[in-house]
């Protein structure tokens, strides 16, 4: 079943209050009228309640219930009013009681209810403040308070569609927790899409749950034209990046890559955004950072495993050594292991050890031997980003493309605090900050660049964004290729 959701900003933040939260299983009477001959359930739309599990509750698809309230296509649910449900069959205890069970063995803390089959448009406007929404909550639908003034379907020119494919993983048994950082970046997406809306911007908001495979992939884009998008945030695997790609590649809709580094369209795709650098923007920031130090600063290149493949990545920052004329030193496993690695190191500078392996675990055998000659030298390890979660008793010098330090604004916290039930992740990254950083950026150039009638892509690269946790700066890969941020950072203990 494919699942999607089409959310307009100002309400959307409820998505992810809290873990879902089941109908009462009891079965219970309503009125019932006959029109045309047809009986129908009189149904008063309870709070939190939304059309998915209205159509669970009663046993119908939502489609009829859409059709026997054509007043919910352009306006949604709205909390205490009446709407017909059709009379197909007894209510459904027993399988409500199953669909229950099925929602408890998830046990998400701060999964939202996305599964939503019918799409069900509604366009707020005029919401001035978080007071406008304290009376609404959002999971299934769009449950909304007289508060909100919805009267009318507003139709601007400038409205700008963003659809955000994500893995959510809804229909899982047992979700994978690696999964959590998309609902977390999700989250921090909803925050920096009610902010713009907020000052004005028109905005329509498309979530799909995209599973992991292409297989699945395919499966939700039968049923969806991302030729009319603006602008798509994801997907999160490279494999679905590249039928996302291709799917879009005759039309002029802005892709914003999040997850992945390696993309093998960015040469020839122009309209594709990537924000982790590639290793080669990685090799040359580190380079020219070691170049202005290289008087105070020793390389010491070292073998891992003997035969190992050097991975592309240092392949590229040895490389970029040599031309910023960073001094290198080549030593062996074999000179290693028998502590005999003195004559490459240097007593009165700082000895950066740099290693032919992206992989930690391959540094059991040779990490004792570097302690051992860190005690008569000034060593450094150089470390990658994944490694920050090994314990390490060098220093250490890597690249991040997060900030080392930030501030987060009040004002986030308390917006974050309102809208989803559950507490700040205290890990860094958070990929709350970054869904917040990249969704917002994105948001504004798009906006300006609306208003101002220039070229995206000029605004893209001329702009250097300040975010909470990102800083993004992006640059061509081709001439006629995708622009990828280039903002890495240099962490140096």
């Amino acid at each position: 079943m494919m699942k999607k959701i089409l959310f307009y900003t100002g309400f959307i933040l409820g998505l992810l209050l809290s873990s879902p939260t089941v109908m009462a299983q009891e079965a219970m009477s309503y009125p019932i009228e006959t029109i045309d001959g047809k009986s129908y359930y009189c149904y008063t739309v309870e709070r939190s309640v939304g059309l998915y599990r209205i159509s669970i509750k009663f046993g119908v698809k939502q489609e009829e219930i859409l059709a026997a309230n054509p007043s919910l296509q352009r306006r949604g649910l709205r909390m205490g009013e009446k709407i017909l449900i059709p009379i197909n069959t007894p209510l459904p205890v027993e399988n409500e009681e199953k669909e229950e069970q099925k929602i408890i063995e998830v046990e998400p803390k701060s999964v939202p209810d996305v599964v939503i089959d019918t799409v069900v448009k509604t366009i707020l406007t005029d919401v001035d403040s978080l007071s406008d929404l304290q009376d609404s909550v959002a999971i299934d639908s769009l449950i909304l308070s007289d508060t909100l003034r919805m009267d009318t379907l507003v139709v601007d020119s400038t409205l700008t569609r963003l659809a955000i494919l994500l893995p959510f993983q809804t229909d899982a048994i047992k979700r994978d927790k690696s999964i959590d950082r998309f609902y977390d970046f999700y989250a921090g997406s909803l925050i920096a899409i009610y902010e713009e809306q907020a000052k004005g911007q028109a905005l329509e908001i498309w979530t799909y749950d995209i599973g992991r495979t292409p297989k699945e992939l395919l499966q939700v884009l039968d049923s969806v034209n991302l030729h009319e998008m603006d602008a798509i945030i994801g997907p999160a695997f490279s494999q679905q990046v590249s039928v996302v790609a291709d799917t879009i590649r005759q039309d002029s809709v802005w892709m914003l890559i999040p997850f992945i580094s390696k993309v093998k369209e960015m040469d020839s795709h122009p309209y594709l955004l990537k924000f982790n650098p590639s290793a080669y923007v990685e090799a040359d920031t580190i380079a020219r950072y070691l170049a202005q130090r290289k008087d105070s600063i020793n390389c010491v290149i070292l073998e891992a495993k003997e035969g190992e493949v050097v991975p592309a990545g240092i392949a590229a920052l040895h490389q970029a050594l040599k031309e910023y004329n960073v001094p290198q030193t080549q030593v062996s496993i074999r000179a290693i292991l028998s502590d005999s690695m003195d004559y490459a190191l240097m007593p009165d500078v700082e000895n950066l050890i740099i290693f032919n392996t992206e992989k930690y675990s391959n540094l059991q055998a040779v990490m004792p031997h570097l302690l051992n000659a860190s005690s008569r030298f000034k060593m450094t390890l150089f470390s990658h980003y994944s490694w920050q979660n090994e314990r390490i008793e060098l220093p250490q010098l890597y690249t991040s493309v997060f900030s080392p330090e930030y501030v987060v604004p009040t004002s986030y916290d308390e917006l974050y605090r309102y809208y989803f039930n559950h507490e700040l992740s205290s890990l860094h990254p958070r990929y709350d900050l970054l869904g917040y950083d990249l969704t917002k950026q994105l948001l504004q150039i798009m906006d300006a660049a609306e208003k101002d009638s220039v070229s995206i892509r000029d605004t893209m690269m001329n702009q250097y964004w300040e975010g909470i946790q990102v800083d993004i700066h992006y640059q061509p890969m081709a001439e006629e290729g995708g622009l990828e941020n280039n903002v890495v950072h240099i962490i140096h203990q």
